[in-house]
């Protein structure tokens, strides 16, 4: 008899939910294998038609970008679903100093974005990083992109640095403001540990 019949390598966990939102941890050694159809299957100009083609090609290679750094040898990755479909990848380097390599949020309508799909990636990122005390997060936000990042970053307590290019900004908070932002974002985000479970990701692509 084959046991290996109702088997798949492609088994996100899932450790908490946000209302309709789900998140899963990811096995970087499979699951970025499934990440790669999620990839083959999104396009940004199709679904965000009001947005400008240059905006929606790069929303779409920092798509390629969330993949790709999920997949880097001692980060931690998580991806959200809504509706049972993925609307988010989250990817970081937790030690010595946090950086966040990449988040992109998905689209899973035409037309509309899921909301609190970053915010509640970032919420179980901040949540990580107070857990193992972290001192600082860093991250690049992209300035050429469909949407002002560096603004929506500054409302969850980033501050600029000096290091900018023609197509990111360099931003950083202490622990003291993630633990404010962490404070702020329970009040709207209904954050849940779950029982963790192993879940196709196949079945969320």
């Amino acid at each position: 008899m084959n046991n290996s019949i109702n088997t798949t390598p492609f088994k996100a966990n899932l450790v908490a939910s946000a209302g309709k939102i789900k998140i899963y941890k990811l096995n970087q050694h499979s699951d970025i294998k499934a990440l790669t159809k999620l990839n083959e299957k999104t396009h940004f100009d199709k679904l965000m038609p009001q947005n400008t083609a240059q905006g929606n090609e790069r929303w779409q290679e920092m798509l390629d970008y969330a993949i790709e750094t999920a997949g880097y040898p001692g980060n931690v990755a998580y991806a959200a679903s809504y509706k049972d479909k993925i609307c988010g990848i989250i990817s970081y380097f937790p030690h010595p100093t946090t950086s966040i390599d990449c988040i992109c949020t998905i689209p899973i309508e035409t037309g509309k974005k899921v909301k609190l799909a970053g915010k509640t990636l970032f919420y179980q990122v901040f949540k990580d990083f107070m857990e193992y005390k972290g001192s600082r997060i860093n991250l690049s936000a992209i300035t050429n992109g469909p949407y002002n990042t560096v603004e929506k970053y500054k409302a969850l307590r980033f501050q600029e640095t000096t290091e900018t290019t023609p197509t990111y900004v360099k931003m950083t908070a202490n622990q003291y403001k993630i633990k404010e932002t962490l404070k702020e974002l329970s009040k709207i985000i209904p954050y849940r540990e779950e029982k963790p479970v192993n879940v196709n990701l196949n079945l969320l692509i």
